[in-house]
């Protein structure tokens, strides 16, 4: 059976910002599920991907200012463990008013126009982070643009991107992770939306030579792996489309339009939460 490693992060004082930032830095080192308490969150990995030493090379942990406290502790969990915890504290969101992010033991809500079912597994992208929500605004933002076009979604996760482009009316839309879980993780949620115009692929930037050209890209991932791999994008992206990218800090957008400039990509719009950002940036 397989288990997981349950970090349980104390922030003191309590700063949501703070749990979200961390919470990114996370998401992008293989911790695929969240969950947040009174005075913190839970984060949760495959116990054989866990390194305690990568806890404290995190970023904001050394930037921290002085005023906060945090602290950790670890436990081991089983499968079954993890979903039953992940199921009593998974609760809906509402996006704008329009997207309805749920599980499928939570109650529709007809009077919003698009609806998104989530299992709740250990799959990063659930619309609870900043970063996920900002995605899903600038897909709302683009949907007369996004249908009838052919969509990536880099970093898919859960699958959360691929089904609301879907949903917005793209032709098609390929996902890729590198992740094992979140392949079946985002399989199963796309037969849950009912959805066939999807395809989800294990993998990174590299699968792109086998792939044609997309109208638009997404990808909600991090940092560095947005600057290492633009090249990739640019290169698979149709001249008059649009590559929307999140999982930075507001202060990283400088370094982010400084790499996207020089494949000729041009910033269009731009939302932030939480010192998160979304940009989208078009390509002549």
């Amino acid at each position: 059976m397989k288990t997981y490693t349950e970090l349980t992060f104390h922030i003191s004082p309590f700063s949501e910002d703070i749990a979200d930032a961390l919470i990114g830095e996370l998401g992008a080192l293989q911790y695929d599920g969240f969950i947040y308490t009174q005075d913190g969150f839970k984060a949760y990995i495959g116990t054989p991907d866990f390194r305690e030493e990568v806890i404290s090379q995190l970023e904001l942990l050394r930037i921290l200012p002085e005023e906060y406290r945090i602290s950790w502790e670890k436990a081991e969990i089983a499968d079954q463990d993890w979903n039953k915890e992940w199921e009593e504290h998974f609760t809906p969101i509402v996006v704008k008013n329009q997207i309805l992010v749920r599980a499928g033991f939570h109650a529709a809500r007809p009077e919003i126009p698009y609806e998104i079912i989530i299992e709740p597994k250990m799959s990063f992208g659930t619309g609870h982070h900043s970063t996920t929500a900002l995605m899903l605004e600038m897909i709302l933002d683009y949907t007369s643009e996004m249908k009838g076009k052919q969509v990536l979604d880099m970093g898919c996760g859960t699958g959360i991107l691929s089904i609301m482009a879907a949903k917005a009316g793209a032709a098609h839309i390929t996902g890729i992770d590198i992740d094992e879980w979140s392949y079946h993780n985002a399989s199963e949620n796309i037969r849950n939306n009912q959805l066939e115009n999807i395809s989800i692929k294990i993998g990174d930037a590299g699968l792109l030579a086998e792939e044609k050209d997309f109208n638009f890209i997404l990808a909600n991932i991090n940092r560095n792996i947005l600057l290492e791999d633009m090249h990739y994008y640019t290169e698979h992206l149709m001249p008059g489309g649009y590559l929307i990218m999140s999982g930075f800090y507001t202060q990283d957008l400088p370094l982010i339009q400084n790499e996207a400039a020089k494949y000729g990509l041009q910033l269009e719009r731009q939302k932030t939460e939480n010192n998160w950002v979304a940009a989208s940036f078009y390509k002549q």
